[in-house]
């Protein structure tokens, strides 16, 4: 079944992306050199006449313009957006991060998503897009995978 792949490999980078979380770098090595490492910013998309305050925007970091149409996005403050062409891990900072995640989750299923829970996370499908939600301290992660 193609969604358990989807599954699992959106999994996969939703643990790499808390590793990176929890680390508090990006994955980039500063050995030798007297530069810190530099944040995530959003890849570059094309514009499609998204507004800068469009849900999922905050803070100078702006959702992917590419993500499936129809996913609702938290409503917390964007920090960081890795990731690109249909696979992408967006960090979300918030004061309540279970009210987020429970928000979120109740957005999900009225946008028609199946939620799952797994392990102390869950994981969101539609027909096409798979979404897994974790927490770490203040930040929400959210995993967009679409095939």
């Amino acid at each position: 079944m193609s969604w358990n792949r989807t599954t699992l490999l959106a999994a996969a980078v939703l643990i790499a992306g808390l590793g990176l979380t929890a680390c508090g770098g990006n994955g980039s090595d500063t050995k030798g050199s007297d530069k810190p490492a530099t944040a995530s910013a959003a890849p570059s998309t094309p514009d499609s006449g998204a507004s800068s305050d469009a849900p999922g925007t905050s803070g100078g970091v702006k959702a992917p313009e590419d993500l499936p149409a129809g996913l609702p996005l938290p409503d917390g403050t964007l920090t960081t957006v890795t990731g690109d062409k249909g696979a992408y891990v967006l960090t979300y900072r918030s004061d309540d991060p279970k009210a987020l995640v429970a928000n979120y989750r109740t957005a999900l299923e009225g946008a028609s998503y199946t939620v799952v829970d797994v392990a102390g996370v869950f994981t969101a499908t539609s027909d096409k897009t798979s979404v897994s939600i974790a927490t770490s301290g203040n930040d929400v992660v959210l995993t967009v995978a679409s095939l």
